[in-house]
């Protein structure tokens, strides 16, 4: 914890700084959901998290405590949880749903394309879960250093 309050600069400074950093997680996440690979992106997710809050913390300069006292940390990991198997069986179903059709219309050339199509799909809900979790952990890192400044 910064032994002086920050300025509303800085804090707008740091609140960029973890922005950009939960952006360049949720990439990765997307990757791991997209690689097919059963139960690689649940792990990933789990360690992203995680790194995530270490490392906003850092950022803001606030001890884990601080921010723990605003969230509900098992709550968050079960949502990612969640959203990794979410991710995968929506990529499962769709990969179904495509292969139906199909098979359906005979169109044999698209046939290759459809497993891609399901990973895109999970990669892509597992990339927006991700950023809203870290995005939301960030505005409650911003409330408590605005509750350091105010108080």
């Amino acid at each position: 914890m910064s032994a002086y309050p920050l300025t509303q600069d800085q804090i707008s400074e740091r609140e960029k700084e973890a922005r950009e950093l939960v952006e360049k997680k949720a990439r990765y996440s997307s990757i791991a959901a997209a690689l097919p690979i059963p139960f690689l992106d649940i792990g990933t997710d789990m360690k992203l998290m995680n790194d995530i809050t270490e490392e906003i913390e850092e950022v803001f300069e606030l001890d884990h405590k601080q921010v723990s006292d605003m969230s509900d940390d098992m709550m968050n990991r079960a949502v990612v949880m969640a959203t990794s198997m979410g991710s995968e069986f929506a990529g499962r179903q769709t990969t179904k749903f495509l292969v139906k059709r199909i098979f359906k219309n005979s169109g044999k050339k698209v046939f290759g394309l459809v497993p891609f199509i399901g990973q895109a799909v999970g990669a892509a809900i597992s990339y927006r879960m991700m950023k809203k979790l870290g995005n939301d952990y960030v505005d409650k890192c911003l409330e408590a250093v605005r509750q350091q400044t105010v108080n």
